[in-house]
């Protein structure tokens, strides 16, 4: 009783004599909006010292836009005012102590749509926010652990989903690239950023659809808009250096270090960045594995081969990435990197064959795989404005890679009644290299304030790759009156070509807000490939030409556009509408050696409409529906009817008399943020109907177990997905909750054995969650579950419904003595798979760290992970005519200590947890109206 008496008293008195020493004015003022004089609720007001921008408190504007500061000392002052969408203001204030309280009046926030390239401005500390077509998530709302990369912090946030090789997608659509205060960061490889960036350094992640230059320069859309996340660093980071490194080393030889050193001042970035690891964290995107893609030669086409993202990856980066501006008219950009992969892949993979009549066939494999590669890679940007009309951007490319891989398969074929059609193995070694040179080259001049708009682009590329290597395979039939075939090969495949575009734009105002746009486009491509395939000839070399498996290609295609848009722009909506007229033609021989096999010539003219509508509530609330239609071509492969037999039980031959297949796409998607709620609601919509699709029409030989595969069209394939998210705090705003809920359903038809299937996809998912914060611990609590239903036209049995249900939780405890807990579970379970892939697993990681050093910028971190050693990987494959169970080798249980350094020099002697609160532009920025002196 006496001790608790004891404390009582201490605590009374640590809390009362900073309030009896706090002496000082009161400043209050209210934040409005310039124009119309609306309140701004949740405007962050920060005081920052007049000598170094130094930040003295803060506070954000209540529901009427007023705002207090307490106890302000006599000096001078700098008020910075932001809010999500706004320009930031910046008001000298000087306090002289004989005014108290200090009445600032209305301070007025000037709109400004969220625009890359530009400053980007503070948001208030809402979890998800919705302003105008942007997406914004506070990243200290998802709390991470020491040493967390970007990667890690976009898996705690709703509608975010990280595929296993690093592929970002946020409410269903694909991440092409992430930039960093509206500047490219490693121009197309968003996994430099992901698997690279410290998630310290984030203040806002911002999701937008980011519109083409040329799009941006005309006003109209092109069709090339892309989804992008744009990230806002802290602001006192913009001022100095910083950065971090870590290194750890753990139980089966696991090891992984990184460091990454960034200078920003002011417009200006550079940073620079190396790791090594072998715990699957490639932190650049592999050229190679799409540069050899095709590229085979020949094989089995298993799971490992070219970096499939499956198995143990050892991997090894370095990077530079840069932008700097000259003064207002010139800016120059771009990166250079280098990154090395070595991955050890194993599979196993089982597949049924669906055929008329209730019967099937069974294909069983393992795979064993090694592939290396190497990729260098420079892009560039300028952007150069002589004038305020006129706009020109630059952009070359290189990338260079080199690729090495082996790869062994054991399959087998089972008939309906699981007898043996045939067994074999394979082997398959390859070496190869390839180069890739680009440019583009962008102009834009306005020729008057009414809108009239010319533009032009000149654009091209050059590519030289070649793969070499030997292909072994010996395969034994059972039922088939030939015993055994053997494949013994090498071979070389080398691919040259070269492709150009020229492109130019008139845009005319007609009337008031309204647009025509007119284009014409002309671009070429020509590529040849020469596949050789050689076999031992008495001399025991390969040098004996094999032309079952030598096939060569010469494409020349050409392709024009022209196109007429109309655009009308409104105070609340806008919409676009157009039409696209594309001629093309087509020329391709097949050979081999010096024998033309086959030549095909083929003329086309498509249509494709548009059309675009954006409907603008408010600024939190907007819809926006998007219809598109678009024609593909077939490819030469599809065309070709010439027989590709580098497979031993697939040949693959072309259909000549395809036709184009064309594809109507819409797209819907609603969003809503309610302030006084701090709510975010998300819906997205999409769907495809495909007219004249082509799909694989396929002839099995039960004798033998081979497939005789081409190509028809088909009418009636279809797809849609619905998407539902909401992010909102609880009445206690340290507890919040979020929503994701998806449906879709797709309609595919394929051919089996000249009979035609139709395999119908029902899917329903919901992911929920809860989760808790404040200053001693954070707790996160998630739920989901998965229903996929799949049904065929023939063989009801083979009718398939499985269940995927997850659960996990987090939690962070924060200890005295800056001694810290961390741990995260995860349990997941499965139903109605095939018998060895229903899985039942817990995935529990925990760490224990301690941040020491000055200014805490040392952590020595100790991890487990996998605790329970239950990881597995398995995945299901669904197509009209078969299912594929696979299961790949994945990294096993495994402890880690590291070490973690952070550094930083900010302007004034600023440390890094003065910066995370300091000021955007600090002296540098917008000074605003002249200093009040109180």
């Amino acid at each position: 009783m006496k001790l608790g008496k004891i404390l009582l008293v201490l605590i009374v008195v640590l809390f009362t004599l900073p309030a009896m020493a706090q002496t000082g004015v009161t400043v209050t003022g209210r934040i409005v909006e310039r124009g119309n004089n609306l309140p701004v609720e949740q405007a962050t007001v920060r005081l920052l010292t007049g000598k170094d921008s130094t930040l003295v408190g803060g506070v954000v504007s209540s529901a009427n836009g007023n705002f207090t500061l307490k106890n302000i000392k006599a000096g001078s002052y700098l008020l910075h005012v932001t809010f999500v969408g706004f320009e930031p203001t910046y008001q000298p204030l000087q306090i002289t102590g004989k005014v108290n309280p200090v009445k600032i009046g209305n301070i007025e926030l000037t709109d400004g749509a969220i625009q890359l390239g530009e400053a980007v401005v503070v948001g208030k500390a809402n979890e998800v926010v919705v302003r105008n077509d942007t997406v914004e998530y506070n990243a200290d709302s998802y709390k991470v652990t020491e040493g967390s990369v970007l990667e890690d912090l976009l898996k705690k946030m709703p509608g975010v989903e990280i595929a296993s090789d690093g592929k970002v997608t946020v409410n269903g659509k694909e991440i092409k690239k992430i930039m960093i205060d509206g500047k490219e960061f490693f121009s197309d490889d968003p996994k430099v950023a992901s698997k690279n960036l410290p998630a310290k350094m984030v203040d806002k992640v911002q999701v937008l659809d980011k519109k083409s230059d040329m799009a941006m320069m005309t006003g109209f859309d092109d069709g090339n808009e892309e989804t992008v996340i744009n990230l806002t660093v802290k602001p006192g980071m913009k001022q100095g250096w910083f950065g971090n490194a870590f290194a750890g080393y753990g139980s089966e030889k696991r090891y992984e270090g990184n460091a990454m050193v960034n200078r920003f001042i002011n417009n200006d970035q550079f940073t620079f960045m190396g790791g090594l690891n072998n715990t699957n964290n490639m932190g650049f995107s592999d050229l190679a594995s799409t540069m050899f893609a095709g590229m085979g030669g020949g094989g089995r086409g298993g799971f490992g081969r070219f970096g499939s993202g499956n198995g143990i990856t050892s991997s090894g980066n370095a990077g530079l990435n840069f932008s700097k501006e000259f003064n207002k008219k010139m800016t120059l950009g771009g990166n250079a990197r280098y990154s090395h992969s070595d991955n050890d892949a194993e599979s196993i993979s089982k597949t049924q064959n669906i055929f008329q009549n209730d019967s099937s066939s069974y294909y069983n494999e393992s795979n064993i795989s090694r592939t290396k590669s190497d990729n260098v890679g420079l892009n560039l940007r300028m952007e150069w404005k002589p004038d305020t009309l006129t706009s020109i951007i630059f952009t070359p490319d290189m990338s260079y890679s080199r690729n090495n891989t082996f790869e062994n398969v054991d399959f087998e074929t089972l008939d309906d009644t699981q007898n043996r059609v045939n067994k074999g193995i394979s082997e398959y070694r390859s070496n190869g290299e390839g180069v890739n040179l680009s440019g583009r080259l962008e102009f834009s001049r306005k020729l008057n304030n009414a809108g009239r708009v010319f533009s032009a682009s000149l654009s091209g590329g050059l590519e030289d790759t070649y793969n070499t290597g030997i292909n072994y395979s010996n395969t034994e039939y059972f039922q088939s009156s030939n015993p055994s075939e053997v494949i013994d090969q090498k071979f070389r495949y080398d691919n040259t070509g070269f492709n150009y575009r020229a492109y130019v734009s008139w845009v005319e105002p007609i009337g008031r807000n309204n647009f025509i746009q007119a284009t014409y486009s002309f671009s070429q491509r020509n590529q040849e490939s020469l596949k050789n395939s050689y076999i031992l000839g008495e001399d025991g070399a390969y040098s004996v030409l094999d032309t079952a498996y030598s096939q060569s290609y010469k494409n020349h295609f050409i392709n024009q556009r022209a196109s007429l848009s109309f655009k009308a722009q409104r105070e609340k909506y806008n919409y676009t509408i157009g039409l696209n007229v594309d001629p093309s033609y087509t020329k391709s021989i097949n050979f081999v050696g010096d024998i033309n096999l086959n030549e095909l010539k083929r003329s086309v003219v498509n249509l494709s409409p548009m059309a675009q509508f954006n409907y603008i509530f408010n600024k939190q609330t907007n819809l926006r529906i998007n219809y598109s239609g678009q024609t593909s071509q077939p490819s030469m492969t599809q065309l070709q009817p010439v027989a590709d037999v580098s497979d031993p039980l697939v040949t693959v031959i072309g259909n000549p008399d395809l036709n184009p297949r064309y594809t109507n796409n819409l797209f819907l998607r609603f969003q809503k943020f309610i302030p006084e709620k701090q709510t975010a609601f998300m819906v997205f919509a999409n769907g495809s109907y495909v007219i004249n699709d082509i799909v694989s029409y396929t002839t099995y030989q039960g004798t033998s177990g081979k497939r005789l595969t081409t190509y028809k069209n088909v009418d009636g394939n279809y797809n849609g997905n619905l998407r539902a998210i909401i992010n909102t705090p609880l009445k206690n705003k340290k507890f919040s909750v979020n929503s994701m809920t998806m449906l879709s359903y797709s309609n595919n038809k394929g051919f089996i054995n000249s009979d035609e299937n139709t395999s119908k996809s029902f899917t329903v998912m919901e992911r929920a969650g809860i989760d808790f914060r404040s200053n001693v611990a954070d707790f996160g609590l998630n739920g989901n579950i998965r229903y996929n239903n799949v049904t065929n036209s023939f063989q009801a049995q083979n009718n398939r419904r499985t269940y995927n249900y997850g659960a996990g939780a987090t939690t962070t405890l924060y200890l005295p003595l800056n001694f810290k807990i961390e741990s995260d579970i995860n349990f997941s379970t499965n139903s109605g798979y095939s018998a060895g892939y229903e899985q039942e697993e817990w995935l529990w990681n925990a760490s224990a760290s301690k941040t020491f050093l000055k200014n805490n910028q040392g952590t020595i971190r100790f991890k487990v992970y996998d605790i329970l050693q239950q990881r597995s990987n398995i995945s299901r494959n669904v197509t009209a005519s078969s299912i594929t169970d696979s299961q790949y080798n994945t990294l096993n249980s495994y402890f880690m200590v590291h070490f973690i350094y952070r550094f930083s020099i900010f302007k004034g002697g600023a440390t890094q947890s003065d910066a995370q609160m300091g000021p955007g532009r600090g002296r540098g920025g917008h000074m605003g109206p002249p200093t009040r002196h109180f």
